[in-house]
């Protein structure tokens, strides 16, 4: 559907592809691929046609469509209502649509055969093309990417940049191009909504490419890769972990071919030099200087991340509680957001924040930092020194600066080759460093906002969506940075990879409460799965009629009985285990109160990560407990 032949492109100054081929098929699902500043966002621009390509040769079936998503959506303003904005993407039915009014109105005054004929042609073609799905299929796609049905007809102006870009992709789906270009398509939604697109891709019947950062998400919707590298595009069979498999087995045969060719190269050139002044081998040294120069030279591979590590760390130990929220309380009119609840943050805690927007997620982050009013209360710990990170954090940015001053300024205790290494982790390298403030997008702020935030040496950081404007390298080394980190965090983001990578402890919001759950985000989305299971298959106990309220119950059958008997079986080992786990944590307790313990510092690390386990163990089993037991009563009738 799309071929394009030995293309080059030159960008400021650089090519970014030299001699390189692609051909798109109908039905790929694509994963664009390849390190920050690679090109991949402009060459989605070459093939939708923003950009002009000057060398190589692109080709096009007929009447080939292209619908493509990109960040500079987010300045598109319309008085219009979302839902006739997204509309917009049905084209031919919008028009058939005001033809057919128009015609409706004609018909009023005009009974010609003629005008009738016409506009039965109109509404034909309007029903086959689905027409009349057209509401239907424009408010599941927007609702489905987050909107609530009463925003539907609320004016596109009305949003944030964010929501604007849902509504721009919602048009796109709903135009359904034979080839879908997406630039960072998860960039401004939440975890709903990225499950919801997953499901949505999966079965689009177009072709389509996308440039991400959540790695999830890449693996759940592409089928192929193609990897930008070294002026070239490589193609890959596979989601992005095949994808990853398949690289490091190629890279692993051309570093082999590369030290094979060196090793051919240095013996050609001992022979050189051994016979070049002998007038006997002339011949030979001629021709094996002429094969040198023909050779076509092996790069060799250069491994991502081994020069550039972050390390963050911290100026002082705080106590073991940092955070204690109680009651807290916040609503935006009338509008309740939190209805209070309980929740705490203790030393060594990496709690991430989940959940759909309107949660409250970012609501409760400038809580904690003291710069969003509330009701209820937050205590603050012993010595604890918190950094903030946030969108609205690039106001705090001082313009005049370049780069190396501003991350210099923020953190004076570094050298300028450790400034250089985090701002290189950030996508920030060579003269770039030395770019003023004020000449970067708004990506790029963010992205020194965030570098500035982390070098602070606090103890405590609260990050909202910290990996937005991170490539995938990017993404790994801030997880990886965060894994070691001796401080603690609050977190929000919708990266399940990085969640995964970086939480030990899951925080979400239910009827309006904070809750936790004791352990990483794998093991919660398997709780919240069974715990789903669980509630599905209690059904609604049926309303007791003044007969039945006077009538005994019915006997229970055998199996039923059986049931039960294996609930109660399960309930009583449960609580035995819970008795258990209980008493070894009461011991622990004591032998950290022991002096003797007290003064091994060793000891008491060893023996306060055991306490945090069978806390863990004792919250998860609880919470188990509780739910059988729910389902246990439910039987009983």
């Amino acid at each position: 559907m799309l071929a394009l032949t030995d293309f080059s492109f030159e960008f400021a100054g650089r090519y970014l592809y030299r001699n390189a081929s692609w051909h798109i098929k109908p039905g790929e699902k694509i994963g664009l691929v390849g390190k920050n500043g690679t090109g991949k966002s402009t060459l989605l621009r070459l093939i939708s046609g923003e950009y002009e390509l000057r060398e190589g040769i692109m080709n096009k079936t007929g009447g080939l469509t292209i619908g493509f998503l990109n960040q500079d959506m987010l300045s598109y303003e319309s008085a219009e209502p979302i839902l006739q904005v997204a509309r917009q993407g049905l084209g031919r039915l919008v028009q058939l649509e005001k033809e057919i009014n128009e015609l409706l109105v004609q018909i009023e005054t005009d009974h010609s055969d003629k005008t009738l004929n016409l506009l039965a042609e109109k509404q034909e073609e309007f029903g086959t093309l689905g027409g009349y799905e057209l509401d239907n299929e424009a408010e599941k796609i927007l609702e489905g990417l987050g909107f609530e049905t009463w925003q539907l007809n609320q004016p596109l102006q009305s949003f944030s940049g964010g929501w604007r870009m849902r509504v721009m992709l919602a048009k796109l789906l709903l135009q359904q191009p034979d080839l879908l270009l997406l630039d960072e398509p998860t960039n401004h939604l939440d975890m709903p909504s990225i499950e919801w697109l997953e499901e949505y891709l999966s079965e689009y019947r177009g072709t389509f490419v996308i440039v991400s950062h959540d790695r999830f998400f890449m693996d759940r919707v592409v089928t192929r890769v193609v990897e930008i590298a070294h002026q070239q595009l490589y193609h890959y069979t596979g989601n992005y972990f095949e994808y990853l498999e398949q690289k490091q087995e190629r890279d692993a045969m051309q570093q082999r071919r590369f030290e094979n060719q060196q090793q051919y190269i240095k013996q050609q050139q001992r022979f050189i030099e051994r016979f070049r002044y002998k007038a006997s081998k002339a011949t030979a040294v001629q021709s094996r200087v002429k094969q040198l120069e023909k050779l076509e030279r092996v790069e060799e591979v250069i491994e991502d991340g081994v020069v550039l590590k972050l390390d963050f760390k911290t100026k002082r130990t705080p106590g073991k509680m940092l955070i204690h929220l109680k009651d807290i309380t916040k609503a935006y009119g009338a509008q309740t957001v939190l209805k209070g609840g309980e929740a705490q943050v203790l030393r060594g805690d990496k709690i991430a924040f989940i959940g759909a927007n309107g949660i409250g997620k970012s609501t409760l982050l400038r809580i904690i930092n003291g710069t969003e009013s509330h009701g209820g209360s937050v205590e603050i710990g012993y010595q604890v020194d918190t950094a903030f990170y946030a969108q609205h954090q690039l106001e705090s940015l001082n313009l005049s600066r370049n780069l190396l001053d501003e991350l210099g300024h923020a953190a004076p205790l570094l050298t300028e080759r450790e400034v250089r290494t985090v701002l290189g982790c950030f996508l920030f390298t060579g003269d770039s460093v030395f770019k003023k403030i004020k000449l970067l997008s708004g990506g790029e702020k963010a992205r020194v906002a965030l570098a500035k935030t982390l070098v602070q040496e606090s103890n405590l950081l609260l990050l909202d969506e910290p990996t937005n404007h991170l490539d995938i390298q990017s993404s790994g080394l801030l997880a990886e940075a965060l894994k070691n980190y001796k401080g603690s965090f609050v977190l929000v983001s919708h990266d399940r990879y990085f969640v995964s990578e970086v939480a030990n402890k899951i925080w979400y919001v239910e009827d309006g409460l904070i809750k936790e759950y004791p352990g990483s985000y794998p093991e919660f989305n398997e709780w919240f799965a069974r715990r789903q299971e669980m509630l599905a298959a209690q059904e609604p106990k049926p309303l007791k009629t003044e007969k039945q309220t006077t009538s005994p119950s019915p006997a229970k059958t055998s199996e039923e009985k059986n049931k039960l008997g294996k609930m109660e079986k399960e309930l009583e080992a449960m609580q035995h285990r819970l008795d258990e786990l209980k008493a070894a944590r009461a011991e622990m307790e004591s032998r950290l109160a022991d002096p003797a313990v007290a003064a091994d510092l060793a000891l008491v690390g060893k023996l306060g990560q055991e306490y945090e386990g069978l806390g863990k163990q004792i919250g998860q089993l609880q919470k188990d407990y509780d739910f059988l037991l729910e389902a246990w009563m439910e039987a009983q009738g």
